[in-house]
């Protein structure tokens, strides 16, 4: 009886240890992060999800998420048993659970960012155990999920940018027009203006027909030129810096920008708002100091674009003369440059 007792306990152990045994190779690890662009040092929260989609129930997982330098990992919120190690090859996240049947287990872990760059955050490895401890798999999950993190910023741009001739305040003469939502009297009509400038009420008053006497304001309007130098590493990252200082310069400000470049940052279109910022700051991240043609084209084509009124700020790292003398000849405003020492004081 004991052996028969005994040899129903083996075969159902040997049982459930085949059905273990497919439960392991059926584990899953998925993450995700709150945001895909961030700036130096800001906190980002890296979820994830440990996933037993089997019908059995797995005793054993022990999981490693793997960072690459320049990542710290925050300490553990309450109810998080990782630890945090850190070795010559980075940061890692490692931890031991185990999940019933049709389960998972969720995390958060906070990093930042310390340096520009791409970051991909996706990579864990993990062994799960069989149900009598007998057999163990390994393997690893890879996600390219990626975070970029944008350049630092440059906190003395402000300092060289000439306030009054960007807002207008010097130089009223430029970019001039009609304000429709200002208003300072009200004139005959002479058969020139539009009709929805006609006031009826006025004309109503007068017997006249009246039309509506706009003021007029300025239209700040800036466009950035980037010469981008492989040969000059330690300077482009100053100069990046002091790229995403001065397109948030613009737009508190909200003055409209354009940006051209001769490498990889491309060329973005004038504009303004988040919508157009994001773009231009995760181009900043991915940037790899990639040179594709001589800075002298950027210079033409703005000067063939035949606008002599916009603002030009040139950003390089090593400035040309002849060119910048070439682009002020064409612009009506002082041409400014930042060639990457600002930044660095």
């Amino acid at each position: 009886m004991i052996a028969v007792f005994l040899a129903g306990l083996l075969i159902s152990a040997l049982v459930l240890e085949l059905f273990s045994l497919r439960a392991v190779g059926r584990i899953q690890i998925r993450t995700e992060a709150d945001l895909a662009l961030c700036v130096p040092d800001e906190e980002i929260t890296l979820r994830y999800s440990i996933l037993n989609p089997s019908r059995f129930p797995i005793l054993y997982v022990g999981y490693t998420f793997v960072f690459s330098d320049h990542v710290t990992v925050l300490p553990p919120e309450r109810g998080q048993s990782w630890t945090v190690n850190q070795d010559y090859g980075g940061v890692s996240v490692e931890g031991v659970c185990w999940l019933p049947a049709h389960s998972r287990i969720n995390g958060r872990i906070r990093l930042r960012l310390h340096q520009r760059g791409v970051y991909r955050v996706g990579k864990a490895y993990f062994e799960v155990g069989d149900l009598l401890g007998l057999k163990s798999r390994a393997d690893f999950s890879f996600d390219e999920r990626r975070i970029v993190c944008t350049a630092d910023a440059a906190e003395d741009v402000a300092e060289h940018i000439p306030l009054g001739g960007l807002l207008g305040s010097v130089s009223v003469r430029r970019f001039l027009h009609d304000d429709p939502c200002l208003i300072t009297g009200y004139r005959e009509y002479t058969g020139r203006e539009p009709m929805k400038q006609i006031s009826w009420n006025q004309t109503a008053k007068t017997g006249m027909l009246m039309v509506k006497q706009p003021d007029h304001t300025a239209d700040a309007d800036v466009v950035l030129l980037i010469d981008e130098h492989p040969e000059h590493p330690a300077q482009m990252e100053s100069c990046l810096c002091q790229l995403r200082s001065l397109c948030e310069f613009l737009e508190a400000r909200k003055i409209p920008y354009e940006l051209f470049a001769n490498g990889d940052l491309g060329n973005t279109a004038r504009g303004l708002g988040r919508g157009h910022l994001f773009p231009i700051l995760r181009a900043i991240g991915l940037s790899q100091f990639t040179h594709y043609y001589d800075f002298s084209n950027v210079v033409e084509r703005v000067i063939r674009s035949g606008r002599p009124d916009r603002t030009c700020i040139v950003i390089s790292p090593e400035p040309e003369p002849s060119l910048l003398d070439r682009l002020q000849a064409h612009s009506n405003h002082r041409l400014m440059v930042l060639d990457g020492r600002a930044a660095d004081g």
